[in-house]
């Protein structure tokens, strides 16, 4: 990855307030995919590694809850609905 171009800069609390307010304002006006449309496109997808910092455990986990969701185990959060 390139970093040459890669900054960072301070953000004032109403910043973050208006941020997290327009991403979930996104996801409330973004289409909601079919389950079969989501099984499509994750097929698709290229498997890689994990971070490095990502140990066997977080992965197991992770992966648990996706099932969990998947099986109607466990909610899908708010914010993703």
């Amino acid at each position: 990855m390139n970093y040459s171009n890669y900054s960072v800069r301070a953000t004032s609390i109403e910043e973050r307030q208006e941020q997290k307010q327009s991403f979930t304002q996104f996801l409330q006006n973004s289409k909601k995919a079919s389950p079969e449309e989501i099984e499509a496109v994750l097929a698709e997808r290229e498997i890689v590694d994990p971070e490095p910092e990502l140990t066997p455990e977080i992965v197991a986990r992770i992966r648990q809850k996706i099932l969990n969701v998947k099986t109607g185990r466990m909610p899908v959060p708010q914010e993703l609905k």
